[in-house]
Protein backbone atom coordinates (compact mmCIF):
# COMPACT_ATOMS: atom_id res chain seq x y z
CA UNK A 1 0.00 0.00 0.00
CA UNK A 2 1.63 3.47 -0.97
CA UNK A 3 2.02 6.22 1.70
CA UNK A 4 -0.74 8.29 0.40
CA UNK A 5 -3.29 5.83 0.42
CA UNK A 6 -2.26 4.67 3.73
CA UNK A 7 -3.21 8.64 4.52
CA UNK A 8 -6.29 7.99 7.02
CA UNK A 9 -7.46 11.95 7.73
CA UNK A 10 -7.12 15.26 5.70
CA UNK A 11 -5.29 17.01 8.13
CA UNK A 12 -2.40 14.44 7.67
CA UNK A 13 -2.98 14.77 3.39
CA UNK A 14 -2.53 17.90 3.91
CA UNK A 15 0.69 17.77 5.97
CA UNK A 16 2.04 15.50 3.39
CA UNK A 17 1.31 17.88 0.45
CA UNK A 18 3.30 20.92 2.60
CA UNK A 19 6.18 18.74 3.06
CA UNK A 20 6.28 17.70 -0.80
CA UNK A 21 6.15 21.30 -1.76
CA UNK A 22 8.74 22.43 0.30
CA UNK A 23 11.46 19.33 -1.06
CA UNK A 24 10.22 20.41 -4.13
CA UNK A 25 11.44 23.76 -3.49
CA UNK A 26 14.74 22.23 -2.35
CA UNK A 27 15.10 21.35 -5.50
CA UNK A 28 13.99 24.03 -7.99
CA UNK A 29 16.73 26.13 -5.52
CA UNK A 30 19.30 24.20 -5.82
CA UNK A 31 19.10 23.49 -9.20
CA UNK A 32 19.07 27.13 -11.01
CA UNK A 33 21.80 29.05 -11.38
CA UNK A 34 23.78 30.10 -8.50
CA UNK A 35 24.72 33.79 -10.94
CA UNK A 36 20.84 34.26 -10.08
CA UNK A 37 20.36 33.24 -6.38
CA UNK A 38 21.38 35.65 -3.56
CA UNK A 39 23.01 33.59 -0.69
CA UNK A 40 21.67 35.46 2.21
CA UNK A 41 18.01 34.44 0.80
CA UNK A 42 18.44 31.52 2.30
CA UNK A 43 18.02 32.20 6.39
CA UNK A 44 18.01 29.42 8.99
CA UNK A 45 14.36 29.72 9.09
CA UNK A 46 13.92 28.36 5.63
CA UNK A 47 16.22 25.41 5.85
CA UNK A 48 14.68 24.65 8.93
CA UNK A 49 11.25 24.39 7.42
CA UNK A 50 13.20 21.67 4.89
CA UNK A 51 14.42 19.67 7.45
CA UNK A 52 11.26 19.96 9.25
CA UNK A 53 9.60 18.17 5.72
CA UNK A 54 11.76 15.43 5.93
CA UNK A 55 11.05 14.76 9.10
CA UNK A 56 7.48 14.79 9.09
CA UNK A 57 7.11 13.16 5.16
CA UNK A 58 6.07 9.62 5.61
CA UNK A 59 8.35 7.73 3.60
CA UNK A 60 9.98 4.63 3.88
CA UNK A 61 13.45 6.14 3.07
CA UNK A 62 13.07 9.09 5.01
CA UNK A 63 16.15 8.75 7.10
CA UNK A 64 18.47 8.68 4.16
CA UNK A 65 16.60 11.72 2.69
CA UNK A 66 16.92 13.67 6.08
CA UNK A 67 20.70 12.84 5.96
CA UNK A 68 20.84 13.86 3.04
CA UNK A 69 20.12 16.98 2.80
CA UNK A 70 21.61 17.56 6.23
CA UNK A 71 25.12 16.97 4.42
CA UNK A 72 23.59 19.39 1.14
CA UNK A 73 22.66 22.27 3.54
CA UNK A 74 26.15 21.86 5.04
CA UNK A 75 28.06 22.19 2.05
CA UNK A 76 25.86 25.02 1.51
CA UNK A 77 27.31 26.71 4.31
CA UNK A 78 30.67 26.62 3.41
CA UNK A 79 30.79 26.87 -0.75
CA UNK A 80 31.67 29.89 -2.12
CA UNK A 81 29.96 31.60 -4.56
CA UNK A 82 31.99 31.47 -7.19
CA UNK A 83 33.32 28.56 -6.49
CA UNK A 84 29.20 27.11 -6.42
CA UNK A 85 28.69 28.93 -10.03
CA UNK A 86 31.78 27.00 -11.54
CA UNK A 87 30.92 24.02 -10.19
CA UNK A 88 27.24 24.24 -11.73
CA UNK A 89 29.01 25.14 -15.17
CA UNK A 90 31.36 22.44 -15.00
CA UNK A 91 28.39 20.22 -14.48
CA UNK A 92 25.66 21.76 -16.76
CA UNK A 93 27.71 24.17 -19.18
CA UNK A 94 25.86 27.29 -20.72
CA UNK A 95 24.08 24.73 -23.05
CA UNK A 96 21.38 21.95 -22.84
CA UNK A 97 24.17 19.64 -23.92
CA UNK A 98 26.53 20.33 -20.68
CA UNK A 99 28.42 17.05 -19.01
CA UNK A 100 25.18 16.42 -17.42
CA UNK A 101 22.21 17.64 -19.16
CA UNK A 102 19.26 19.12 -16.70
CA UNK A 103 16.86 19.72 -19.51
CA UNK A 104 14.01 16.47 -20.11
CA UNK A 105 14.25 16.64 -23.75
CA UNK A 106 17.95 15.26 -23.93
CA UNK A 107 17.12 11.94 -22.25
CA UNK A 108 15.44 8.78 -24.28
CA UNK A 109 15.29 7.96 -27.70
CA UNK A 110 15.77 10.59 -30.28
CA UNK A 111 12.95 11.95 -32.37
CA UNK A 112 13.50 14.94 -33.88
CA UNK A 113 9.57 15.52 -34.00
CA UNK A 114 9.28 14.60 -30.24
CA UNK A 115 11.07 17.66 -28.98
CA UNK A 116 8.84 20.77 -30.38
CA UNK A 117 5.59 18.77 -29.37
CA UNK A 118 6.89 17.54 -25.91
CA UNK A 119 8.36 21.63 -25.08
CA UNK A 120 4.59 22.55 -25.59
CA UNK A 121 3.22 19.72 -23.04
CA UNK A 122 5.29 20.93 -20.69
CA UNK A 123 4.60 24.64 -21.27
CA UNK A 124 0.45 23.54 -21.24
CA UNK A 125 0.72 22.17 -17.65
CA UNK A 126 2.20 25.48 -16.52
CA UNK A 127 -0.52 27.94 -18.44
CA UNK A 128 -3.39 25.00 -17.14
CA UNK A 129 -2.56 26.75 -13.92
CA UNK A 130 -2.05 30.53 -14.90
CA UNK A 131 1.59 30.22 -15.19
CA UNK A 132 3.35 31.95 -18.15
CA UNK A 133 7.17 32.44 -19.22
CA UNK A 134 8.96 35.03 -18.29
CA UNK A 135 11.36 35.97 -20.43
CA UNK A 136 14.55 37.73 -18.48
CA UNK A 137 16.06 34.48 -18.08
CA UNK A 138 16.88 32.24 -20.38
CA UNK A 139 15.83 28.34 -19.60
CA UNK A 140 13.38 25.85 -21.33
CA UNK A 141 10.59 25.00 -20.35
CA UNK A 142 12.02 21.23 -19.65
CA UNK A 143 14.98 22.51 -17.28
CA UNK A 144 14.92 20.05 -13.70
CA UNK A 145 14.48 23.59 -12.05
CA UNK A 146 11.97 24.83 -13.80
CA UNK A 147 9.93 21.41 -13.71
CA UNK A 148 10.18 20.81 -9.77
CA UNK A 149 9.00 24.48 -9.02
CA UNK A 150 5.89 23.53 -10.98
CA UNK A 151 5.54 20.31 -8.34
CA UNK A 152 6.57 22.75 -5.65
CA UNK A 153 3.41 24.86 -6.86
CA UNK A 154 1.17 21.91 -7.54
CA UNK A 155 1.61 20.49 -4.28
CA UNK A 156 1.20 23.56 -2.28
CA UNK A 157 -1.84 24.93 -4.23
CA UNK A 158 -3.31 21.12 -3.62
CA UNK A 159 -2.92 21.32 0.11
CA UNK A 160 -4.59 24.98 -0.01
CA UNK A 161 -7.25 23.68 -1.92
CA UNK A 162 -8.12 20.99 0.33
CA UNK A 163 -8.13 23.49 3.43
CA UNK A 164 -10.23 26.14 1.93
CA UNK A 165 -11.62 25.34 -1.51
CA UNK A 166 -12.75 22.03 -1.32
CA UNK A 167 -12.61 18.79 -2.78
CA UNK A 168 -12.91 19.52 -6.66
CA UNK A 169 -9.92 21.99 -7.01
CA UNK A 170 -7.63 20.02 -4.86
CA UNK A 171 -8.85 16.77 -6.98
CA UNK A 172 -7.51 18.64 -10.45
CA UNK A 173 -3.95 19.63 -8.83
CA UNK A 174 -3.67 16.46 -7.36
CA UNK A 175 -4.69 14.87 -11.37
CA UNK A 176 -2.03 17.37 -12.76
CA UNK A 177 0.21 16.67 -10.12
CA UNK A 178 0.63 12.34 -11.06
CA UNK A 179 0.11 13.29 -14.79
CA UNK A 180 3.00 15.64 -14.83
CA UNK A 181 5.09 13.47 -12.29
CA UNK A 182 4.10 10.48 -14.65
CA UNK A 183 4.75 11.51 -18.44
CA UNK A 184 8.07 14.13 -17.25
CA UNK A 185 9.65 14.95 -14.40
CA UNK A 186 9.56 11.36 -12.79
CA UNK A 187 10.66 9.95 -16.34
CA UNK A 188 14.27 11.74 -16.86
CA UNK A 189 15.19 12.84 -13.39
CA UNK A 190 16.11 9.74 -12.12
CA UNK A 191 18.95 9.02 -14.99
CA UNK A 192 19.63 12.71 -14.75
CA UNK A 193 20.24 12.44 -10.70
CA UNK A 194 22.34 8.80 -10.78
CA UNK A 195 24.66 10.64 -13.95
CA UNK A 196 25.27 13.75 -11.89
CA UNK A 197 25.98 12.03 -8.71
CA UNK A 198 28.18 9.56 -10.90
CA UNK A 199 30.07 12.55 -12.52
CA UNK A 200 30.85 14.76 -9.28
CA UNK A 201 31.15 11.94 -7.15
CA UNK A 202 31.49 13.73 -3.83
CA UNK A 203 30.65 17.22 -2.49
CA UNK A 204 27.51 19.96 -3.10
CA UNK A 205 26.46 18.51 -6.13
CA UNK A 206 26.71 14.90 -4.67
CA UNK A 207 24.29 15.13 -1.86
CA UNK A 208 22.06 17.50 -4.18
CA UNK A 209 22.17 14.59 -6.77
CA UNK A 210 21.31 11.52 -3.79
CA UNK A 211 19.13 13.72 -2.27
CA UNK A 212 16.96 14.41 -6.12
CA UNK A 213 17.11 10.87 -6.80
CA UNK A 214 15.84 9.75 -3.32
CA UNK A 215 12.96 11.87 -3.33
CA UNK A 216 11.52 11.83 -6.72
CA UNK A 217 12.13 7.97 -6.71
CA UNK A 218 9.89 7.90 -3.47
CA UNK A 219 7.85 10.19 -4.42
CA UNK A 220 6.58 8.53 -7.80
CA UNK A 221 5.92 5.64 -5.38
CA UNK A 222 4.20 7.33 -3.12
CA UNK A 223 1.30 7.88 -5.79
CA UNK A 224 1.61 4.76 -7.75
CA UNK A 225 4.09 5.79 -10.49
CA UNK A 226 6.50 3.71 -11.67
CA UNK A 227 10.16 6.26 -11.96
CA UNK A 228 11.80 6.13 -15.09
CA UNK A 229 14.89 4.12 -15.70
CA UNK A 230 17.95 5.08 -13.82
CA UNK A 231 19.86 4.65 -17.33
CA UNK A 232 18.05 6.62 -19.98
CA UNK A 233 20.30 7.22 -22.83
CA UNK A 234 21.49 10.82 -24.03
CA UNK A 235 20.29 12.34 -26.96
CA UNK A 236 22.78 12.97 -29.71
CA UNK A 237 23.56 16.52 -30.98
CA UNK A 238 21.84 17.03 -33.80
CA UNK A 239 22.79 20.37 -35.28
CA UNK A 240 19.69 20.75 -37.75
CA UNK A 241 17.67 20.48 -34.45
CA UNK A 242 14.97 23.42 -34.51
CA UNK A 243 17.05 26.16 -32.40
CA UNK A 244 13.61 28.64 -32.40
CA UNK A 245 11.96 25.34 -30.26
CA UNK A 246 14.87 25.26 -27.97
CA UNK A 247 14.62 28.78 -26.85
CA UNK A 248 11.90 28.67 -25.27
CA UNK A 249 12.22 29.84 -21.87
CA UNK A 250 10.60 29.92 -18.16
CA UNK A 251 11.75 31.86 -15.02
CA UNK A 252 12.58 29.63 -11.97
CA UNK A 253 9.75 31.65 -10.01
CA UNK A 254 6.83 31.56 -12.41
CA UNK A 255 4.85 34.25 -13.21
CA UNK A 256 0.95 34.51 -13.08
CA UNK A 257 -0.79 35.54 -15.67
Amino acid sequence: MSDQTSIKTQSERISLLLCQSQLYGVLSFFYRHPASIKVDSIDKERIKMWKNSVRQINYPNKTYLAKTLEELVQEFDTIDKNEWISLYEECFSHTAHGKVSSYELEYGEEHTYRQPQQLSDIAAFYQAFGLKVNEETHERVDHISIECEFLHFLSFKEGYALEHDGNENAKTCSQANKRFLSEHLGKWAPSFALRLSKYVKEGFFKHLADFTYGFIVEDCKSKGISPGSPDLPLRSVNENYDSGCVTCSLKPGFQSS
